[in-house]
């Protein structure tokens, strides 16, 4: 007959005890190469902004955006485009927010925003005919060579990259509130004449719902406005 040896209570508690000892030990050090993982990531994060921006530089004093230091392209009332040459000191830009803060809108302005068939062609012939017109030469804001949709601007005597949001901010909602101002003055202008013209009442419904619109069309009017830079 085989005994049966009852192990004391005490070793199973013992055994236990080492089990989850090993068990937040692996915890520990799952946790601590988690945390060293992130730092390591954000290291990499940093020299790779720091790269980019050591590339921009070198872009900028290599004069790699424009062959022959000419940095942006000036509308003409005939529609072509011909490139102003920057006289070699680009602290001779104007700058980026007083330029932005200056961004005025006529009835001119509407009129021709209504015969436009792209409301996104129209803004980015507005803005580079302005610039064109009030910023020193060279602009305050140029397209980068090579890159996809990139721009610069010259702002607190130096010269920076362009963020969606800034693109946003500084120019998509500044020209949507001076849209919609000179708009809203130009319907009270024609307010009978919207309510008894079929034209005015077609002209005034199709272009406040374009107008309305500007907002969501930043990317695109990015682009667009990259693309006549270059």
């Amino acid at each position: 007959m085989v005994k049966i040896r009852i192990k004391p209570k005490i070793v199973a508690q013992e055994r236990q005890r080492e089990t989850r000892e090993i068990q937040e030990e692996c915890c520990d050090e799952i946790q601590n190469l988690r945390c060293e993982m992130e730092m390591m990531k954000t290291a990499m994060d940093e020299m790779r902004r720091h790269m980019n921006e050591m590339q921009l530089q070198l872009k900028l004093q290599n004069g790699r955006h424009s062959h022959d230091g000419r940095c942006a392209r000036a509308y003409s009332n005939s529609d072509s485009c011909d490139r102003l040459k920057c006289d070699g000191d680009k602290s001779a830009a104007s700058d980026f927010s007083e330029w932005a803060s200056g961004l005025e809108l006529t009835l001119h302005d509407l009129e021709a925003m209504f015969e436009s068939s792209d409301v996104i062609e129209w803004a980015s012939k507005f803005i580079v005919a302005d610039l064109n017109q009030r910023s020193g030469h060279p602009y305050p804001l140029c397209a980068i060579k090579g890159s996809r949709n990139e721009l610069l601007m010259y702002d607190k005597c130096a010269w920076k990259k362009m963020t969606d949001q800034e693109f946003a901010s500084t120019i998509v909602n500044k020209m949507f509130k001076k849209l919609l101002a000179v708009f809203t003055a130009w319907k009270n202008e024609n307010y009978n004449r919207i309510l008894t013209s079929e034209h005015f009442s077609t002209l005034y419904h199709s272009n406040y719902a374009r107008i309305l619109s500007f907002n969501e069309n930043a990317s695109k009017l990015k682009t667009k406005l990259f693309h006549m830079l270059l």
